[in-house]
């Protein structure tokens, strides 16, 4: 039988022919016109995988992988997984980045194994810096610019809510909170136009992962917030970097799992909880919080 253009120079073992199949026979758009993701690959367990595509969403520890218009994968993340972006004169070095850097529209590869329910199971994760900045743009400077378009007709506080519902979404795009329930929250302070974590804050945090230490099921949910200090779009990228931070403290310096952090979000100077008119307001306002969210049912 000859061979289909598209299947040239690739290896096709025998246990591949039902995925195959079910691939050439899905319809690449659906009934409404708008384009579905191709069909799921299901991966046999214990098999080397290598992929390259473009991050879809993410579910906790769980990633949805497309990989152009031939197959989508979910991806599992474990305390072994290596993430790392290329660095150095040459690009020949590593730079370790976390999973909080995993964010929808990013490009990147995965090297693992199947695992037992059909995921691929990531031994190393690989993304450019530049693929990272634009995932980021993606995510929260995208929400900058159609703010900054509708405050043309809109009031500033109507602006105000849109941002932080569009943020909002941005963060449920990566796990149904609806499926968790909140068992510790904490905040912690910054200095004016830092996002370095003082003596205080880290004791903050080192106190909460003391807290919750034994709690199963669960994920960490940071989100980052500034005054009214300095440009709106300024802050918001000052609030990002202030969720990065309490990542970067619980990963490195905690021993948090990286797959147990949701997506940092920065809300800018968004959900103010005191007035910006005094500075007394505005060190409440430079802050981020931090709760502990475990799956409904689990017992500590």
């Amino acid at each position: 039988m000859r061979q289909k253009p598209w299947l040239r120079g690739k290896l096709v073992s025998s246990g591949a022919m039902p995925l195959l199949a079910a691939l050439a026979l899905a319809h690449p758009v659906s009934a409404q016109g708008v384009a579905s993701l191709p069909p799921m690959v299901v991966h046999a367990d214990g098999q080397k995988f290598k992929i390259s595509g473009i991050l879809v969403d993410r579910n906790g520890d769980q990633l949805r992988v497309r990989e152009g218009d031939v197959a989508t994968h979910t991806v599992l993340l474990t305390n072994d997984t290596k993430i790392s972006t290329p660095s150095g004169l040459f690009k020949m070095d590593r730079k370790r980045r976390d999973a909080s850097n995993l964010l929808p529209g990013l490009m990147l590869q995965v090297e693992g194994r199947g695992g037992q329910n059909g995921a691929l199971v990531a031994d190393e994760i690989h993304f450019s810096t530049r693929s990272m900045k634009v995932a980021q743009q993606i995510n929260v400077g995208g929400e900058v610019v159609r703010s900054q378009v509708y405050a043309n007709t809109d009031s500033i506080e109507a602006v105000k809510r849109r941002l932080t519902d569009s943020l909002s979404h941005v963060n449920a795009r990566v796990t149904n909170l609806d499926n968790f329930e909140e068992r510790y929250s904490t905040v912690v302070n910054f200095p004016t136009d830092s996002w370095s974590l003082t003596d205080g804050a880290k004791g903050v945090l080192s106190d909460m992962v003391n807290r919750t230490a034994g709690f199963k099921g669960y994920y960490i949910e940071v989100k980052g917030y500034a005054d009214t200090t300095g440009t709106a779009e300024y802050n918001l990228q000052l609030s990002q970097r202030r969720a990065e931070a309490v990542v970067r403290y619980l990963t490195e310096n905690k021993d948090v799992p990286l797959r147990r952090i949701l997506n940092p979000t920065g809300f800018g100077q968004s959900t103010a909880i005191a007035a910006n008119s005094n500075e007394m307001g505005k060190a409440m306002n430079r802050r981020a919080t931090v709760r502990v969210l475990v799956t409904k049912g689990q017992q500590k």
